[in-house]
């Protein structure tokens, strides 16, 4: 009998583990609106043809893998522009000299259509903004 009490303390103390191994493995994944946690979008804005101050035109919005979601175009404008997998317009100097034409995203037009234009398209190099001439127009690139 003073065997068995003495194995009740390391009996109990064995139960309350594999009840908090079965809740800590079992719980639900933590996601934020279909996002997981850390993966959160970043969206540059292009209102008024300005960026932090400055004049926006052609520039490297991401260095590296990632995905551009949507371009949301609020303010049409003259502008031409492009998003490519790219961090440079000048192909010499693009990993592989990889040509203009295989590496394009997405291309707006002069006064294009207010509206939200989803992608969900994944880039590897980098996420290249390309103004081809005008301004652009007022608009939000989400991307991550």
């Amino acid at each position: 009998m003073t065997f068995i009490k003495s194995l009740a303390p390391f009996a109990l103390a064995l139960a309350v583990l594999t009840l908090a191994a079965a809740l800590f493995l079992f719980r639900p994944d933590l996601t934020a609106g279909s996002t997981v946690t850390g993966s959160e979008y970043i969206a540059t804005s292009t209102a008024a043809n300005t960026l932090y101050g400055a004049s926006i035109g052609s520039q490297t919005l991401k260095t590296g893998f990632g995905s551009l979601a949507q371009v949301t175009i609020t303010g049409a404008n003259t502008g031409v522009f492009n998003l490519y997998n790219a961090t440079t317009s000048d192909v010499n100097k693009r990993t592989g000299n990889k040509a203009t034409s295989t590496i394009l995203i997405a291309s707006f037009p002069a006064s294009a259509a207010a509206g939200t234009y989803t992608f969900d398209a994944t880039f590897t190099d980098g996420l290249y903004l390309d103004l081809i001439s005008g301004s652009l127009p007022t608009s939000t690139i989400t991307y991550r």
